[in-house]
């Protein structure tokens, strides 16, 4: 079975590499810091959550083509050549620990809900069930956590 973060054992891992993360980790790619990264992840699982509502970018071939080869093919996310959604860059890094504390916190309310709830929209990929949002979430979260070796 692939990870996905509604998945008890897959978001355990994920929250052991997090612990893993420090201010210190140096990025193998990318322009986000640390810090950063760790409040981009907040901002992005916040969006998949409704708790920040997001404008919808998308098109045919981010609903289609795209969305399929990422969440169903498995085809890595390219490093440092994807522009995010502005939504999921809000919070500013403050002090690491406690921006990992949210970070975790928010990983378990999107644990509480349930595959069969109502989800929002994606800004790029359109409607996504949490089955979807759960795997796409999981996907970010590895990407940039080995951005920075972890």
């Amino acid at each position: 079975m692939r990870p996905h973060l509604l998945d008890a054992g897959s978001r355990d891992r994920l929250v052991e590499r997090l612990r893993a993360l420090s201010q210190a980790s140096e990025k193998r790619f990318g322009a986000l810091s640390a810090g950063e990264m760790v409040c981009h992840l907040t901002d992005q699982l916040r969006v998949a959550l409704g708790e920040i509502p997001a404008t919808d970018r998308g098109n045919l071939l981010s609903r289609t083509l795209l969305r399929f080869l990422v969440l169903h093919v498995g085809v890595p996310v390219p490093k440092g050549k994807v522009q995010t959604a502005p939504e999921m860059l809000l919070t500013e890094a403050g002090e690491f620990e406690c921006d990992r504390g949210t970070l975790i916190e928010v990983l378990g309310r999107f644990a509480e809900r349930s595959e069969g709830d109502a989800w929002p929209t994606h800004p790029f990929f359109g409607r996504l069930s949490g089955r979807e949002w759960s795997r796409l979430s999981w996907i970010h979260a590895d990407h940039h956590l080995r951005q920075f070796g972890v």
